[in-house]
């Protein structure tokens, strides 16, 4: 028996010298005529995309695909960084824990509602931030962040002494005044 007609990427085939689309199935099941092509006919689909003989022959062929190494390339200063910072915030995390400080991956009490979700997690992330800011910190740096901590709280006093109505928080943060200038005096020395 024969071998069938080659087919193009368009589906055009060869028999008894003239082209032709065969007949196929619509998705609805109907029948599409067979058409014939007129001689020389192309279609966009079949015909070869230019290529430039140069640019071929001095293109480098590309390497077969291979296993890659563990370690085969160093990694770079921020990289190494960035190993540095994710060990140092686990570290931190056991510390946390062994503190007794409720921390996002120690907290494992189920919600009531959720708001003491929101609110657990919020005390978690303070909680958390509180133990990263006990580190290693340039006291220049902590006595700025204090200074302008104690500028927003003068600014509230004020607002309060205009007569407006204050958040429970921000009065909280007017209450804790004192301990701002305390902690600012501490740093001075």
């Amino acid at each position: 028996m024969a071998a069938p007609p080659p087919k193009t990427i368009s589906g055009i085939q060869e028999r008894e010298d003239e082209r032709v689309i065969p007949m196929t199935r619509r998705p609805d099941g109907t029948f599409r005529k067979e058409r014939k092509i007129r001689p020389g006919y192309t279609p966009p689909e079949d015909v070869a995309k230019y290529t430039n003989r140069v640019l071929e022959s001095v293109r480098p062929t590309p390497p077969p695909p291979a296993a890659p190494a563990a370690d085969s390339t160093p990694k770079s200063k921020a990289q190494l960084k960035n190993d540095k910072r994710k060990a140092k915030r686990k570290e931190e995390a056991v510390a946390a824990e062994l503190a007794g400080y409720p921390t996002a991956t120690n907290n494992n009490a189920t919600p009531k509602s959720t708001a003491t979700a929101t609110d657990s997690t919020a005390a978690a992330a303070t909680d958390s931030m509180e133990v990263a800011a006990t580190g290693p910190v340039d006291p220049e740096k902590k006595l700025r962040a204090l200074n302008k901590k104690l500028r927003q709280v003068e600014q509230l006093k004020e607002r309060q002494a205009k007569g407006e109505t204050m958040l429970p928080e921000q009065i909280e943060k007017i209450d804790k005044m004192d301990d701002l200038l305390a902690q600012i005096a501490e740093l001075s020395l």
